[in-house]
């Protein structure tokens, strides 16, 4: 376990884990979507109105995609790491490409706003994403206009190095990106990839590597959560391992 007890890490951190404080859509309910174990997440059942999924990452696994596509919902996959998807479904539409900060077809990489706006969907505004793209999320949300995250009603990221608050050429960077991100959105629900270990950053033990869900903020109303995490509904990313205790995830208001 890294350790850092420097008070400027810790003020660090503590600026992006206080945008993070998860809050509860009142009269939501949770379920969890995708495979049991690594690849599954915690999310509000609010998919009826839902006109299309997102799925950036896809490695060998395709669960989250194929319960979303058997409610009904078109998914555009997009993976360049992949050389066929591991299950075909007929609403799958896979894209080997990498989803980022920059749009180059000489290096096979495209921004989420054109992919959006090429999948026709540049209008919609109830799209969902889930994005486990092994740290490229750090420029895609830096980079990312918050008008284009506004069309998902609801998104699931996993986030990665976040031991790097405790470095001051790296967390300007993820502070920029989860600012972007909930300015919109609520973290709705929070759950530690135990594949990665605790990190001390200023003195706090933060995990590697987080799952976010996270709700667009008109959607309903909202309360800070006082749920404790894990829940019921979640389950180790790896198995034989216990899962990391997050607890409230509440460190103060922003």
């Amino acid at each position: 376990m890294d350790a850092d007890y420097s008070p400027w890490a810790r003020h660090a951190a503590l600026a992006v884990l206080r945008m993070l404080r998860p809050h509860a859509l009142i009269g939501g309910r949770k379920l969890r979507v995708g495979r049991n174990f690594d690849g599954g997440y915690v999310m509000l059942d609010r998919f009826d109105q839902v006109e299309a999924c997102y799925s950036l990452g896809i490695n060998d696994d395709v669960s989250w995609d194929l319960d979303m596509a058997l409610r009904g919902k078109p998914i555009f996959q997009y993976d360049p790491t992949i050389e066929a998807l591991p299950l075909d479904h007929s609403l799958f539409h896979w894209t080997p490409s990498w989803i980022g900060s920059v749009a180059d077809a000489s290096t096979n990489r495209e921004t989420l706003e054109n992919a959006v706006a090429s999948n026709g969907h540049a209008s919609c505004g109830n799209l969902a994403l889930k994005c486990d793209i092994e740290g490229a999320e750090w420029p895609l949300l830096q980079t990312t206009p918050n008008a284009v995250l506004k069309q998902f009603s609801q998104m699931v990221f996993e986030i990665h190095w976040l031991g790097m608050l405790a470095q001051a050429e790296h967390s300007d960077n993820i502070r920029l990106g989860i600012a972007n991100l909930t300015q919109s959105h609520h973290v709705v629900h929070v759950h530690a990839n135990n594949h990665s270990d605790w990190m001390i950053v200023g003195g706090i033990p933060i995990p590697e590597t987080l799952e976010l869900t996270l709700m667009r903020k008109n959607e309903g109303e909202f309360v800070p959560s006082q749920e404790h995490f894990p829940t019921a509904l979640d389950m180790p990313c790896r198995k034989g391992r216990a899962d990391l205790e997050l607890g409230t995830f509440n460190y103060g208001p922003v």
